[in-house]
């Protein structure tokens, strides 16, 4: 799930990634972040939860990207999760790591994020 205001973002989210997913869901902003993924958790979705991850930025209408995840962490606390932020401050680092996610700051290259998916994705699935 790709979860940022910026639909160039979530393009440019989407071509680092996507040829790693056969199924990318994109968002536009923390309220709709939130709901699909209560959605998809108490409809036994995703399919292959070893096969998913959250990239959500972190400045969004409605909620932010981080209190999205520390809602949604009370559900899902080993979901790999990656915050993409251009405000990558000791307090965000803090949280992040409060719901287990990375923080990845802006600009960040398309073989950085796509390597951390992977790295992320690995890790779960041997862990």
């Amino acid at each position: 799930m790709i979860a940022d205001d910026s639909p160039e973002m979530r393009w440019l989210v989407r071509t680092a990634i996507g040829n790693d997913f056969t199924d990318v869901i994109e968002v536009g902003d923390g309220r709709e972040l939130l709901w699909t993924l209560l959605r998809a958790e108490f409809a036994g979705s995703p399919e292959h939860p070893a096969d998913s991850i959250v990239v959500t930025d972190l400045h969004m209408p409605g909620y932010d990207g981080l209190a999205v995840l520390d809602a949604w962490h009370d559900l899902a606390p080993n979901a790999p999760t990656i915050v993409i932020t251009a405000f990558p401050s000791a307090a965000v680092h803090a949280a992040a790591e409060r719901v287990g996610a990375f923080v990845l700051p802006k600009p960040f290259s398309t073989a950085t994020l796509s390597w951390l998916v992977r790295e992320m994705l690995a890790g779960r699935r041997n862990g």
